[in-house]
């Protein structure tokens, strides 16, 4: 496990004045990097999808977030494997935008 990524959560929390106000927490993981298999970019691109990165961490560490980071750039998580013979996850994820991150948690 030779790469660092972030798993990005969404915080509900406060400003000074009381406003609301959203943060993204992150949470550095140590993982490693997989290769896209082209079986499995094909079959992802037919329903509309286009997986850029997949990682592989410990079960233990992953808590169902839907976005990552990867070298100061955001993904989404497209799809979760769970190794049976391991006690790892693979996380499948695509490019997104800052917005698409910082609006995490409305919908």
């Amino acid at each position: 496990m030779d790469e660092v990524i972030y798993l990005l959560t969404s915080e509900n929390q406060e400003n000074e004045i009381g406003d609301p106000i959203r943060k993204i927490a992150k949470r550095k993981r140590f993982a490693e990097k997989l290769e896209i298999g082209q079986k499995e970019f094909y079959q992802a691109a037919a329903t509309g999808f286009k997986p850029e990165v997949k990682f592989l961490i410990w079960k233990f560490e992953y808590s169902g977030e839907m976005f990552l980071e990867y070298k100061e750039r955001n993904y989404k998580i497209i799809k979760t494997y769970e190794k049976k013979t391991e006690e790892k996850i693979e996380l499948t994820a695509t490019s997104t935008t800052n917005k698409e991150v910082m609006a995490y948690g409305n919908t």
